[in-house]
């Protein structure tokens, strides 16, 4: 049987400067994740934006915290991870995120402070292997937990 494939790649800038918490002994760092695309319909000029829920684990997480603020451009790489819990009214819920495994900071702010500007730095979850700093997230997370 042939293996599926969840595969993320996005480049857009951070709508908010990341929050970072702790679960299990293990940062985690929630942020979101603005997309642009520019395109031409009936000769006109039209521009759309999306905005993606992204997590990052482990050390990756305090990294980002540390250098990334609102409105600096991220390269992310990762995978969909779908979340699904029962809401107090007995309906179910769920939210899909982009379980970040590596991203690059891209050169440039837009109104964002950071002190990295200009600079590309690349961080992956290599360093660290992901069992090490992922603690099973439907088990430990429950929706309380949720910054978003």
């Amino acid at each position: 049987m042939a293996n599926d494939l969840n595969r993320v790649t996005l480049i857009g800038r951070l709508t908010r400067d990341p929050e970072i918490r702790t679960v299990a002994n293990t940062s985690v760092c929630n942020f979101s994740l603005a997309t642009n695309r520019t395109y031409v319909a009936n000769g006109e000029k039209k521009e759309e934006t999306h905005f993606f829920d992204c997590e990052v684990w482990g050390k990756l997480a305090d990294v980002l915290k540390q250098y990334a603020t609102k409105g600096k451009q991220l390269a992310v790489e990762g995978r969909l991870q779908q979340s699904v819990w029962d809401a107090p009214d007995g309906k179910k819920n769920s939210k899909v995120r982009i379980r970040v495994e590596n991203f690059q900071l891209l050169g440039g702010n837009t109104g964002g402070g950071g002190s990295n500007s200009g600079a590309n730095s690349s961080y992956s979850h290599q360093e660290v292997p992901m069992e090490s700093y992922d603690p099973g997230y439907a088990s430990d997370i429950n929706e309380d937990d949720s910054v978003f």
